[in-house]
């Protein structure tokens, strides 16, 4: 493949992912049709086959792709902070802030679980955010910030939980509610934090 194609694949198949990331966050997965995807993209319906199999697929690419975008949303201006507390407490507001976007919230909280399963969610979200989590409460251990008697994979799943809650429940919508869980997760790890 020329590098003139390879561009207009990655291009068609960006388009592709942006269109349905758009309809099927503003219609959901039922009401959202191939050609409504295809036109919207400005390919044919023949080029949304040639990269997905189906509208699942579609579906399933857009949902890998928001994991992603969140994962790196959780990053997103944390560098500066030396304490790993802070950076997990950061991250976390990250987390809440961007899951809070409504296109976000219906695709993975509303229609992911339907359309991939809440198993095939659960892998996706520990591939990505979860696995952040884990990592962040891992380091936050290992300076001695959380106790390291508490397994890091179980604190993971209970917070990750915690912040699934906060978003399915609309806490990020406003900044009077995002105030309010943020608060209410500090006061959780900085009490963890003092049994470290």
């Amino acid at each position: 493949m020329s590098r003139s194609n390879t561009v207009r694949t990655r291009e068609s198949r960006r388009r592709l992912l942006k269109a349905g990331r758009a309809l099927f966050g503003e219609h959901g997965f039922v009401a959202t049709s191939t050609p409504m995807i295809a036109e919207a993209a400005g390919v044919s319906r023949g080029a949304l086959y040639h990269h997905f199999e189906d509208k699942a697929a579609l579906f399933a690419a857009v949902v890998k792709a928001e994991y992603e975008h969140l994962e790196k949303e959780i990053d997103r201006n944390i560098l500066e902070t030396t304490d790993p507390l802070e950076v997990l407490i950061e991250g976390g507001d990250n987390f809440i802030s961007a899951a809070s976007d409504p296109i976000t919230q219906r695709i993975l909280f509303l229609e992911g679980p339907t359309v991939l399963t809440s198993e095939g969610m659960l892998t996706l979200d520990s591939q990505t955010t979860t696995k952040s989590l884990l990592e962040g409460i891992e380091a936050a251990q290992a300076a001695g910030r959380l106790p390291d008697d508490i397994p890091s994979r179980a604190l993971a799943s209970m917070m990750s939980g915690a912040y699934d809650r906060a978003v399915a429940d609309g806490m990020g919508a406003c900044e009077e509610e995002r105030l309010s869980i943020r608060q209410a997760i500090r006061c959780v790890w900085f009490g963890l934090s003092k049994l470290a």
